[in-house]
Parts: C-alpha cells; sequence; structure tokens
C-alpha cells in the first residue's frame, strides 16, 4: 500500500477528526526493519476505562513508543477513532526511536480497512501520543538525529469544537495516572476551562477514571510560547520535527 493510502486509512476523508491526523510518518514506504509489531496483541487489552461512545467523551493516550496504538486500537472496539498525532520523523541515529511506531501504523493496516466499515464519521476521537516525544535531551551531541517534539494546542481540536459534538469529557490514559506532561497541560487546561471535565488514569486500570484539575503549566497563552519552544525544536523539512544537529565547522545545515 502506498504511504498516502495508508494515512487515508488512519485519516478517513469523512472522519471530523482526520485533520489532526499527523502524516510525518506516512511519508516515506514502508522501509522498516526491526522486530515486527505484534499485530493481535492489543485484542488482549482491557480498556476498562473506556465508555460507552454515547457518553460524550474523548480519550487521549499518552503512552511510551507504539503502545497508544494498541491501546487505541482496543478503544477502537467500543466505538472511539484513532488519531495518530506523532510528529517526529524517522532518521539514522534518531533521538527518539519512532521505528516501532512506524511498523505498528503499517501492520494494523487489514484491522483499519475493517474499522472504515463500522465506524461512523462522527465516532468520537482516541488521540494517540508518545510520551516519550521529549526523551534523551542529554544524547542530543553533533550528528545525532534530534526528532523530538512538543504538543501545541493548534495540534488538537479547540473546545468549542469538541464541545459542539458533544464531547463535554476527555480522558487522559498513560502509563501511571497522574497530571500530563508540561506541553499537554497547555491543551488540557484550555479544554477544562470551557467546561471540558479532564479525568485520568493508568492505561491498565480496572477502575473508572478520576477526574483531576489541570495546573497551570509555564507560559500559559503566552504569546511567545509556541516560538520559545520551537527554537529548541529541530523542524523538517517534510513537515514535522527531525534534523541532524550539526557538527561544529562543518559548514552544513541540520536540515533533514
Amino acid at each position: 500500500m502506498k504511504p498516502s493510502e495508508l494515512y487515508r486509512l488512519w485519516a478517513p476523508q469523512d472522519s471530523i477528526w482526520s485533520p489532526w491526523a499527523k502524516p510525518v510518518l506516512f511519508a516515506e514506504d514502508a522501509i522498516l526493519g526491526g522486530e515486527p509489531a505484534q499485530v493481535g496483541s492489543w485484542r488482549s487489552l482491557v480498556v476498562a476505562w473506556a465508555p460507552s461512545t454515547s457518553m460524550g467523551t474523548a480519550i487521549v493516550l499518552d503512552l511510551p513508543g507504539a503502545n497508544a496504538i494498541w491501546y487505541g486500537m482496543a478503544a477502537s472496539q467500543h466505538g472511539f477513532r484513532p488519531v495518530p498525532l506523532y510528529n517526529g520523523v524517522w532518521g539514522p541515529m534518531a533521538l527518539i526511536d519512532v521505528n516501532p511506531i512506524r511498523i505498528a501504523l503499517h501492520e494494523v493496516e487489514d484491522v483499519l480497512t475493517d474499522l472504515l466499515v463500522r465506524l461512523p464519521a462522527t465516532a468520537p476521537p482516541v488521540f494517540l501520543l508518545d510520551s516519550n516525544r521529549l526523551s534523551n535531551a542529554a544524547s542530543a551531541a553533533p550528528g545525532r538525529f534530534d526528532n523530538r517534539w512538543y504538543v501545541f494546542p493548534q495540534d488538537f481540536p479547540s473546545a468549542n469544537l469538541l464541545l459542539s459534538h458533544g464531547i463535554n469529557r476527555v480522558i487522559l490514559a498513560q502509563a501511571q495516572a497522574g497530571p500530563p506532561k508540561s506541553d499537554l497541560a497547555h491543551v488540557l487546561l484550555r479544554w477544562q476551562q470551557a467546561g471540558i471535565i479532564i479525568t485520568a488514569c493508568g492505561a491498565d486500570d480496572t477502575n473508572p477514571p478520576a477526574a483531576i484539575e489541570v495546573s497551570k503549566p509555564s507560559s500559559f497563552r503566552a504569546l511567545w510560547y509556541c516560538a520559545l519552544m520551537l527554537a529548541g525544536m529541530r523542524r523538517n523539512s517534510a513537515g514535522g520535527f527531525g534534523a541532524v544537529i550539526p557538527i561544529p565547522g562543518s559548514g552544513g545545515g541540520g536540515f533533514a
């Protein structure tokens, strides 16, 4: 399957959430390597915290590596639409290993084809994130491929849009129940201030998610916040984040 066709499986044109799906990990043909993903393993996951889709709930899965894909597929069995938000590109000697994510995105192709038949265009979203997106900063040496990335409010639908589609509650599922990462807090607090209830749980919890109060992150709603965060990231010419850290004296640029 061509990359553009695979992307359209994940972001079908009739889904109201597809404009937020990130295309960067679909930009290359599937020359993946590495260990094959356990495609059927998600079927054994019990997402006891996933409610009925009639409850006006969206889900944010902030889990390491490809785990959000597997839990997102499990949530799809409850009627939720997986929306990949991965925004760090692949590269050699990368700080963030996105290859497991690329493999997983490709290897659920057959399942997604079936999902397109079952899920309505208005199916509530389950947004997929890699909680490792800012890891390995200490390894950011010249010659390494720096594909760390932040999430920004514009990477998600606005609170008004969610509310207009009947979504008034969000579940944040992480490896362990707790507060969101600081970049994600900029998103969730905006939703919370608009009247959306934010709840949190661990991905393997069997108890219902508990309501949380999202703390105000540094530089919240500051006009220069995005510019400041982007200044520390390496944008990729094809979109998303990822570029080689220049070697001093080499005279080369840092963009792939």
